[in-house]
């Protein structure tokens, strides 16, 4: 009877059934155990899922299972980047802009240079002999930061915005500046280091530039073409989940195949439609957004680390022990300084500092994870014939952050007496008072003759509330009808509480 079975009909999507099965079931195990999720991150779990299964099938199968780059560019990588898009804190991510672009684009350069001339340095100690141009484009994949265990251990214990959004933004854009400089770098690593000139350095810099800008032109047109299409269909609710979902997806295509940013691309859309869809979705579109936004990409990210802990048992690995244990050094420590160097310069502008305990934590925070392994698998190893030897490194980097740092991070922050807060909702005197105070500075720029932060703001806001928000969105509301809207919702919830208080309930 079983012979009679088809199963080379149905083997590929049973085999990603099987999988997501695997994965769901070891979470729900996991979540459960309270134990293991107060010790452990979750990423860690499916690491080590990856490496009982990679251990079986290194007995039972002789073929090697890998991430194929398409699989990881067009379909792993862009449901990430949207969800951290997506999720972001606009209010709290534009105020500290400055800083947050200070540690994402200064900060990823610094570590890329510094990291790298560490490795250079010990180049003698390894037994492959790496051109610089390759260390470099190794040093520029193994400084994307992984925030998801460090995001999660700051939720549940509320840490304090400040270094909340300062570790997500950077976290953010990091992966964004990542990529798109290791694009840059690959084609210079194809040309090989012996036949670089100043002018290629020169072209990969302008290209870095126009790469980026053009990726984030494109996902702020998509953002209107996002809220147009969000506007149009309110009658047909059943599609405007999808189209939230979709055009993102299509704004990171359509830049990938004009050679911009498709994460920045994705990332734009992400975070700046936002705040015109809620104007056009009802509250239940609303939700499944959400849910089906941070399902997606949770799913991407489990899949990516079973396969980090999967190719643990490849075939093709090749080991250097000196070389792991100084990309190793060098990523933790190179992260302290640059953090620490940069966080003077920031502090000089900033009114509300950035303490010495969140700096350490910042410091500490620097776990590798998906985007890493993820790129290195991308590497050619035609023009890089020691990629083995640098996805061992990298496997080596993920699984010792992950494990040490990642299971430390919260006896540290705890240890430490990081500033925390508690999420309180905003009373509407809070809220009338923070806009007030906004609207008092602008005004004292106004008097003083001076044009800073607080004018723009208030000119781009007005521009937003007058011209923006009537052309993209249904509903469009102002800072007066968003307090009434808090204000009965306050209402009531007092009045509830006065009835169930009543009764006895």
């Amino acid at each position: 009877m079983f012979s009679a079975l088809q199963w080379h009909d149905v083997n590929t999507p049973l085999l990603i059934s099987a999988w997501l099965f695997l994965i769901i079931m070891a979470r729900i195990l996991f979540h459960r155990s309270n134990v293991l999720a107060k010790i452990f991150p979750e990423s860690a779990l499916l690491i080590v899922l990856g490496l009982i299964v990679g251990l079986i099938l290194d007995k039972l199968w002789v073929m090697d299972i890998y991430l194929h780059p398409d699989l990881f560019f067009l379909y792993l990588l862009p449901p990430i980047a949207l969800d951290a898009g997506y999720f972001l804190p606009n209010n709290a991510f534009f105020t500290n802009l400055g800083t947050i672009l200070l540690y994402a684009v200064v900060g990823t350069v610094f570590n890329i240079i510094t990291i790298a001339g560490v490795i250079y340095a010990f180049a003698p100690l390894y037994e492959w002999s790496l051109p610089f141009i390759d260390i470099l484009l190794f040093a520029t994949l193994i400084s994307a930061v992984d925030p998801v265990a460090v995001l999660s251990v700051f939720e549940e214990i509320h840490v304090n915005q400040l270094l909340y959004i300062c570790v997500f933004g950077e976290s953010l854009l990091n992966d964004a500046v990542t990529v798109v400089l290791y694009h840059s770098l690959s084609s210079m690593a194809k040309i090989g280091s012996e036949n670089l000139i100043r002018e290629d350095f020169v072209h990969a810099f302008i290209n870095f530039a126009m790469v980026s800008t053009g990726g984030i032109l494109i996902g702020l047109v998509w953002v209107c073409v996002t809220a147009f299409a969000t506007k149009w269909s309110y009658d047909v609710p059943i599609l405007q989940p999808l189209v939230c979902l979709f055009f993102p997806y299509l704004s990171y295509l359509i830049s990938e195949s004009v050679h911009m940013s498709g994460i920045l691309a994705i990332v734009t859309c992400g975070l700046m439609m936002k705040p015109y869809i809620s104007g056009n979705l009802n509250e239940k579109a609303l939700t499944t957004v959400k849910y089906f936004l941070k399902t997606l990409s949770s799913c991407c990210e489990a899949i990516i680390f079973v396969f980090l802990g999967l190719s643990t048992f490849s075939k093709n690995h090749t080991w250097d022990l000196m070389f792991a244990l100084v990309t190793v050094t060098a990523c933790i420590f190179c992260r302290f300084i640059g953090v620490m160097i940069l966080t003077w310069i920031a502090n000089g502008k900033r009114v509300q500092k950035i303490g010495l305990m969140d700096q350490v934590i910042m410091g500490y925070g620097g776990l590798r994870g998906a985007i890493c392994y993820g790129l290195v698998m991308t590497l050619d190893r035609d023009a890089i014939p020691a990629k083995d030897m640098l996805v061992s490194t990298t496997v080596v980097v993920i699984v010792v952050t992950v494990f040490f740092q990642g299971t430390t991070i919260k006896p540290l922050v705890r240890l430490l007496k990081v500033k925390t807060q508690e999420p309180l909702q905003k009373t509407v005197t809070q809220q009338v008072l923070t806009h007030s105070g906004d609207d008092m500075m602008a005004g004292v720029e106004a008097i003083i003759g001076m044009r800073g932060s607080n004018y723009w703001r208030r000119r781009l806001s007005e521009f937003n509330h007058n011209y923006v928000q009537p052309t993209l969105m249904r509903t469009p509301t102002s800072r007066g009808e968003k307090l009434m809207e808090k204000y009965s919702a306050l209402s009531a919830e007092e009045q509830r509480l006065r009835l169930l208080e009543r009764f006895g309930v």
